[in-house]
């Protein structure tokens, strides 16, 4: 084989590994690409909604920033949604789907976000796992309202989606620390 010929496929072969490599976003925002990774694809919009209410989020220059961000603003709202819950607990307190919910599946969704918060630096595998515990607790809390015979607040049901897409937007960007 001659030296043109190996200096050749070297190059080729650098080539297509810098090509291959994953490259930081240079054009856009890292909320953006990752908004784009979900599916089913209709929900991109809604996901630039809400991660864009947060402007950490839309300037988050890495994957774990952003990733912080975001489990920051799901504890936060599973924070709002428990304590709206409570106040309603106070005023339906036989209401099982409430006591449910409060004492069960938000004081898991809670649990689960602080603990993805406290793994996120050094395991990101255990990070991950604990936002998708957050995402079902937000999931089984809804489950308690929709098949409870009394009729709830329809903003508890957009409450409990918006927490859970929002740690399962999480999960995708803790995803990108492996």
């Amino acid at each position: 084989m001659k030296s043109t010929t190996l200096s050749s496929l070297f190059f080729i072969f650098f080539l297509c590994i810098i090509l291959y490599a994953p490259l930081p976003v240079i054009s856009g925002s890292l909320y953006v690409s990752l908004c784009n990774e979900y599916r089913p694809e209709k929900e991109i919009p809604y996901c630039l909604s809400l991660l864009k209410a947060d402007s950490r989020i839309t300037l988050a220059k890495n994957y774990h920033d952003l990733s912080k961000y975001i489990l920051e603003m799901a504890s936060r709202d599973a924070f709002s949604v428990k304590t709206y819950l409570t106040l309603l607990a106070k005023r339906y307190p036989s209401d099982k789907a409430i006591g449910e919910c409060i004492y069960l599946t938000y004081a898991t969704t809670t649990g689960a976000l602080n603990s993805a918060l406290d793994k996120l630096d050094n395991d990101p595998h255990g990070a991950r796992d604990s936002a998708i515990t957050a995402a079902f607790g937000a999931a089984d809390c809804d489950k308690a309202f929709q098949n409870d015979t009394v009729v709830h607040d329809p903003a508890i049901h957009i409450r409990n989606n918006e927490v859970f897409f929002i740690s399962v937007m999480a999960s995708l960007g803790i995803i990108h620390l492996f």
